[in-house]
């Protein structure tokens, strides 16, 4: 976890200087390589879980149900939501919302290119039996974990999903794990009740929902622990 001054919720020191304009040195180079990697791997786990049919993630819940009940993608969905969750930071944020941030908007659009590709990449995954469906739904979450861990490794900025969680944390001053939680489930809930209002069914939420809320989280600290003991 990077440690955020007060007023730059978002974004650790390194992109800070790179604002201040200093010039970028190679390893920043490797570090923005290493977060879209993060981010691409995150966005195959999103797709997977789609597949899956038992429940995505808390994080893509509303893509789904909307891409289940309309002409429109997920990933262009992913795209809406992260953008609207930028706009939202600085309806938080207001004067401490810092330009930089503002790098959030292309990113959240490459996470739902990504997405889309991730999708279609892996649309021979169709599994018929419920126990499959379960094997597939536990990869999804596995390699979404890896994902997340792989993008916070270099320091630079979260995904706006997290963003926003951090703009919350920053004005409630609720713990980031705390409002995490609230966040997530609050997306769950929505997602729930616009799947009944559009399609009069359960759609993108389901068992697999839960056991993804908890280990996502659960394989991030898995591979922390590992790291420490080497």
């Amino acid at each position: 976890m990077v440690q955020k001054s007060p007023d730059r919720p978002a974004l650790a020191e390194a992109p800070q200087k790179e604002v201040a304009g200093k010039k970028p040195r190679a390893g920043s180079l490797r570090r923005w390589l290493t977060f879209l990697l993060g981010v691409w791997v995150m966005s195959i786990g999103i797709a997977l879980s789609v597949h899956g049919q038992l429940g995505t993630s808390p994080i893509s819940n509303i893509p789904a149900v909307i891409d289940a009940a309309t002409d429109l993608s997920i990933g262009s969905m992913v795209v809406a939501l992260n953008i609207f969750f930028v706009f939202m930071q600085m309806l938080i944020l207001r004067r401490r919302f810092k330009a930089f941030q503002l790098v959030q908007i292309p990113i959240a659009i490459i996470f739902g290119m990504l997405v889309d590709l991730s999708y279609y990449l892996t649309s021979w995954v169709q599994p018929d039996h419920y126990i499959m469906k379960w094997v597939v739904t536990i990869l999804a979450a596995l390699i979404l974990g890896v994902g997340v861990y792989i993008q916070i490794q270099p320091k630079l900025i979260y995904l706006p999903g997290e963003g926003i969680v951090m703009a919350l944390t920053q004005v409630t001053n609720v713990r980031f794990g705390t409002m995490k939680q609230i966040f997530d489930w609050s997306l769950v809930i929505i997602a729930v009740i616009l799947s009944l209002v559009l399609l009069q069914r359960l759609e993108g939420v389901r068992e697999g929902t839960v056991f993804a809320a908890f280990a996502v989280g659960g394989v991030v600290k898995a591979i922390e622990r590992f790291k420490a003991r080497r």
